[in-house]
């Protein structure tokens, strides 16, 4: 009986984590096999870019107008993805505020003449 429920667990352990772990590390296998130039796609580090060019173990990834890295191939992890609803920055950033700035940077004139007695700690 022990033995039999022992192996439930170990059959319920497999199905649980390493089924999707094996099919998330095939999924991401075949990405890396599939890789064509022109795919925008992010590499393990958090980085976004345009694939340049493709070797059998590189990847020149452009990651800025004329700014190219050589990646292994290893680490695609995943294409990126367009969201054509997506609201891009400039059109996300909020509108300066265009009130005058009535700050002054000037002290009343009684604490302008207290200040630099405060500041040596003498009295008159």
């Amino acid at each position: 009986m022990q033995f039999v429920l022992i192996a439930l667990a170990l059959v319920i352990f497999w199905l649980v984590v390493m089924a999707p772990a094996r099919r998330q590390q095939k999924k991401v296998s075949n990405l890396q096999h599939e890789l064509e130039v022109g795919d925008d796609v992010v590499i393990s580090a958090g980085i976004y870019g345009t694939i340049r060019s493709v070797d059998d173990t590189k990847v020149e990834l452009e990651v800025a107008p004329g700014l190219v890295l050589t990646v292994a191939r290893q680490v695609v992890v995943r294409r990126q993805e367009h969201d054509d609803d997506a609201v891009t920055e400039a059109e996300a950033a909020p509108e300066p505020d265009t009130a005058p700035d009535t700050r002054t940077d000037e002290m009343p004139e009684a604490e302008a003449d207290e200040a630099p007695r405060r500041a040596t700690g003498t009295e008159d």
